[in-house]
């Protein structure tokens, strides 16, 4: 018995374990099919001698069905339930409870609405009111949901948090949300040892307010998106939550001032992404080792951050200008840095060149990627100051930002001469490569320029960072693709015989 409940336990926690999610489902609608279509009783019997028709899984202890029920999605979970008497209960208490109505958000108005709604707010009540379970490790609702419905989130929520939830997830957006009427999440009427459970935690479409967050000391990832967080509220959060390690806020109203800083903070990866109204970051943590932020021109302050090995720092509208520069440089054990760079066309069309500049060095960079916003690339103009201040550079990924393709257009001259060498620089990647001049001699310029060069990777689509991570894009008809490609193979003669050229 005992050797049961260990084998049984052990299979819970490493869920790489448990039955494929497809062929679960295969199953249950097979057996589905065969209560539907009638099996004679005289077939039945055949398969219970026969030992390759056996039920095994229905044999299994209930931890085991349960840990099986809980990967599920809620709506198949209740459908296995009427699969036989060893599965009717199960359910009740699976310790996974996803309330994902995203596929049926409401897109009508008023009754119609309204109904919409209603069903879906019954159908999760009806759930919780029959689980047994005493026990809930992750607690998720997926629906478009505001303040008028707080009374029925917060019981969800009281629920959750009885059950010692862990995993704590609302996500309330639809796409027509605004930041009025959102619903506020309770988060200072919690008390200390009712919150203790939750290391997990993601809000999306939620108003943040008051100081909140002191019961919060478990937590361990933070996940703000679409949210009313002011300035006082977030400082808060890294002055109480002392077991934080990921914090990611992506498009938040009313933050200003971003202080990171407390006294031995354990946070290693903070992102802040879409916040209008932020004017500085402050970051003072140790333990920093990755630092994403997009959105408008800031003041960045950063200090005692001996970890932080990566930043992608993407400041719209902005060059690399001098004090982002110089307060990038100063992190000591920066290994990969990803940048915004601009280039444009003033309103004359007289290109607005970029001079050569001096950066301060980045002693330690190993991995440089920038993402180009330009009408077009004038070959490597104030290019090689930037190489010469990555001096261990190895690898380079130069993504273009949408470009119309304009084959009319000739720079006034072909430079491919490199001012400087990477002596450690292996792997270079282009993408938004359109396969003009400007394209052509600032890759033979690379080429010539990376002494060590073992691989280098065109792209006809563009790669662009968003709030949610990298994303691709092709906007090239086909034959347009083949040109680029075609034009792209040229560079094979320009290759040393140990590098690879790669065109996708």
């Amino acid at each position: 018995m005992k050797n049961n409940k260990k084998r049984s336990g052990n299979f819970a926690r490493d869920r790489g374990c448990t039955l494929n999610m497809l062929s679960l489902t295969k199953l249950s609608l097979n057996l589905m099919q065969n209560k539907r279509v009638g099996i004679s009783r005289k077939k039945r019997k055949c398969q219970r001698q026969d030992p390759s028709s056996k039920d095994w899984i229905s044999d299994l202890p209930d931890e085991i069905l349960i840990d099986i029920v809980s990967l599920l999605p809620m709506k198949e979970a209740l459908n296995i339930s009427i699969l036989s008497k060893r599965w009717r209960h199960i359910w009740r208490s699976t310790v996974i409870l996803k309330f994902d109505g995203s596929n049926k958000l409401p897109s009508s108005i008023g009754n119609k609405k309204s109904l919409q709604r209603l069903a879906f707010v019954t159908w999760v009540d009806r759930v919780l009111d029959s689980h047994y379970g005493s026990v809930v490790t992750e607690f998720s609702v997926c629906y478009a949901l505001n303040r008028r419905a707080a009374c029925l989130i917060n019981q969800w929520i009281s629920f959750a948090v009885g059950k010692k939830v862990q995993r704590l997830e609302l996500k309330l957006e639809d796409k027509n949300s605004s930041f009025s009427g959102l619903y506020t999440f309770p988060s200072s009427k919690f008390r200390a040892e009712e919150a203790s459970s939750i290391k997990h935690l993601a809000l999306n479409a939620c108003r943040v307010y008051s100081p909140g967050f002191d019961s919060f000391r478990s937590l361990i990832t933070l996940s703000l998106d679409h949210v009313v967080l002011t300035d006082i509220v977030f400082n808060n959060i890294f002055l109480n939550c002392s077991h934080l390690e990921h914090v990611s806020v992506v498009e938040a109203k009313e933050l200003v001032n971003a202080r990171v800083v407390g006294p031995n903070l354990p946070l290693k990866h903070l992102k802040l992404c879409i916040c209008d109204q932020l004017e500085s970051i402050e970051i003072c943590a140790m333990n920093l080792v990755i630092f994403i932020y997009k959105g408008k021109p800031i003041n960045l302050f950063l200090r005692n951050v001996p970890m932080l090995r990566e930043i992608q720092f993407f400041a719209s509208d902005v060059m690399i200008n001098d004090t982002i520069a110089s307060t990038l440089s100063q992190v000591v054990s920066l290994e990969t840095l990803a940048l915004f760079c601009k280039n444009v066309w003033n309103e004359t069309r007289e290109y607005l060149e970029i001079k050569s500049r001096v950066f301060p060095t980045f002693s330690k960079l190993k991995v440089l990627v920038l993402t180009v916003k330009t009408y077009f690339w004038s070959g490597y103009i104030g290019f090689p100051s930037l190489l010469r201040a990555c001096p261990l550079l190895q690898r380079l990924g130069m993504h273009f930002d949408f470009r119309r393709m304009d084959l009319e257009f000739r720079s006034d001259e072909m430079r491919t001469s490199p001012e400087s060498r990477c002596q450690f620089l292996k792997e270079v990647e282009l993408s938004g490569f359109l396969g003009q001049k400007f394209d052509m001699e600032l890759a033979v310029y690379l080429i010539k320029a990376a002494v060590v060069l073992q691989r280098m990777t065109i792209r006809s689509y563009c790669r662009y960072f968003t709030s949610r991570g990298w994303r691709d894009c092709q906007i090239w008809e086909p034959e347009e693709i083949e040109m680029i490609r075609e034009r792209a193979a040229q560079l094979h003669k320009e290759m040393p015989p140990t590098a690879k050229l790669v065109i996708l």
